[in-house]
């Protein structure tokens, strides 16, 4: 097996159809094609990766039967070991001396033994029954299963649904589910929002469906009427003190080089705008440290975008995933909204969304940000949008989307924009020291100020969202560090754009062994 140092060359290229066929072969099946769905690449350490494949099975649904749809992951790892591996039945391993892949078919996961429990309509209904947390009375009338999402080795949500009723069943690995459900009381107890946690078991918390609708379909109907900036930020000031005593979650820009590194390995041609994006953001952050206090002083989301946000008629409802709470900065939560919405926009510029739907989520941003730019420093709020953006720049490798690279350069080019916001608010910032200097200038021995010294500027002037630029070729025109001297405005420009996207969403655990990705939706699969 020719093989990269963490896998991902075996298990991205050409070589993958050999394992599958013979994981397959070993289970008793024909592999007819397969196709790969998902890449969860961590450069130097391992890879999972997720198949989409046609199987037939002769001994089971006879040599005429046709193919069937089929999900199946594999796992390398080198640069670490396998950690928290469950259940290994139902997989086979296969080596060459050097590195190790391990095989499965979807839903035995190793890391997730809960998911094949929840995964089949016949099964679920005894499942949640069993722990008391049946859907409706009828044990008799179907159950639907619609499986949200899926990452290998990490995590997976599916909506049950009976009728007119429904439950989410998020599963995880089992040493992770105490906390989840620890932190779901404690935050309802404290008038949060969330989900009440119905029942849970080894790896699978079984949470009550929300009131309203996703903000990330709110906001691409109605764009900044879905609900108000100042709701948002009460939501997340709502996160009780208590809080303050969890791990410490580190901000999106604390991984920019693990980011970084897994993007510019996917499409290598990125990588001096890559590296000068890093640099930017480093001197950027370390230059915010010489002036002001960026140590944690909030209790935040950790990921906090459109998609974890329920809003009705305009208020906010509901919060999801509140797996990363803890201590932090409200920039980091504010700036991971105006970050997911930035690449949304941008979906315009590639025909995926359309012009309307591009406007109205670029008003949005727009408004919320002059709001959010109020409660934070506005460098600092761009500066870590920039971050979160980079962390995105992961996904359409990851979810292997059409034109990936095209789309990664994309989001490269968003947080390079973001970039450019953070100059153009340390230039407004310095332009408004400047004025206040002008007008009250020091008392000296020589006498008073000059009583025909300039007034006191504007203090309210806010930087302007990233432009929606068409791509580029290269890198725009500041991607260097963030000297004050360089700082200039930049004007606004408009593009034209066009059809329904998948939404940027992201994820991720202290350790960053759960970075971010653009979920999107897997369509129900049903194994044999």
């Amino acid at each position: 097996m020719s093989h990269t140092q963490d896998g991902s060359e075996l298990l991205t290229g050409p070589g993958a159809g050999g394992l599958l066929r013979s994981a397959v072969g070993n289970s008793g099946g024909v592999l007819h094609s397969w196709q790969l769905d998902h890449v969860d690449h961590r450069p130097g350490r391992s890879t999972k990766a997720l198949y989409r494949t046609q199987v037939s099975w002769p001994e089971l649904d006879g040599p005429q039967a046709p193919a069937r749809e089929e999900l199946f992951g594999a796992s390398a790892h080198i640069g670490e070991r396998e950690k928290n591996l469950y259940v290994a039945e139902q997989t086979l391993v296969m080596t060459d001396g050097d590195i190790n892949v391990r095989v499965w078919r979807y839903p035995h996961d190793p890391w997730l033994p809960m998911l094949p429990l929840v995964c089949y309509p016949d099964i679920v209904g005894r499942t949640l029954h069993d722990l008391g947390a049946a859907i409706g009375p009828d044990p008799s009338v179907p159950i639907a299963i619609d499986v949200v999402s899926y990452r290998p080795g990490r995590r997976a949500v599916l909506r049950a649904s009976q009728g007119d009723r429904a439950v989410y069943l998020k599963v995880m690995q089992p040493h992770r589910s105490g906390e989840i459900v620890d932190r779901h009381h404690r935050l309802h107890a404290a008038g949060v929002p969330v989900p009440e946690v119905i029942a849970h078991h080894n790896g699978l918390v079984v949470l009550a469906e929300l009131p309203g609708r996703p903000l990330a379909r709110a906001v691409i109907d109605e764009g900044v009427d879905a609900c108000r900036a100042e709701d948002l930020v009460a939501l997340l000031d709502r996160l009780p003190a208590s809080m303050y005593s969890l791990s410490l979650r580190p901000p999106w820009t604390d991984s920019v080089e693990f980011y970084s590194g897994i993007v510019s390995s996917s499409v290598p041609s990125l990588g001096p705008r890559l590296d000068a994006l890093v640099r930017s953001l480093r001197d950027g952050l370390t230059a915010l440290e010489q002036r002001m206090d960026m140590r944690p002083h909030d209790v935040v989301h950790g990921d906090f975008y459109e998609a974890q946000v329920f809003v009705e008629s305009g208020k906010v409802v509901g919060l999801l995933d509140i797996d990363t709470v803890g201590p932090g900065r409200r920039a980091d939560d504010l700036a991971c909204l105006l970050a997911h919405l930035s690449v949304l926009a941008d979906y315009g510029n590639a025909g995926r969304i359309d012009r309307a739907t591009q406007e109205r989520v670029e008003e949005a941003i727009g408004t919320w940000h002059e709001m959010f730019s109020e409660r934070v420093d506005p460098t600092e709020l761009a500066l870590r949008s920039a971050g979160v953006v980079l962390s995105l720049a992961t996904g359409p490798h990851r979810q292997q989307e059409a034109a990936w690279e095209a789309a990664t350069e994309a989001i490269v080019r968003v947080a390079e924009e973001w970039v450019s916001a953070a100059r153009r608010a340390e230039a407004q910032r310095h332009a408004r020291t400047a004025a206040k200097q002008a007008a009250n200038p020091p008392v000296t021995d020589s006498g008073p100020a000059d009583p025909a010294s300039p007034t006191q500027g504007p203090t309210g002037v806010r930087p302007v969202p990233p432009q929606h630029a068409a791509p580029q070729s290269g890198p725009p025109e500041n991607t260097g560090p963030l000297p004050p001297q360089s700082l200039s405005p930049r004007p606004v420009q408009t593009n034209e754009p066009h059809a329904p996207p998948p939404q940027p969403s992201g994820s991720r655990s202290d350790t960053g062994d759960d970075s971010p990705t653009q979920e999107r939706r897997i369509d129900s699969i049903l194994p044999g």
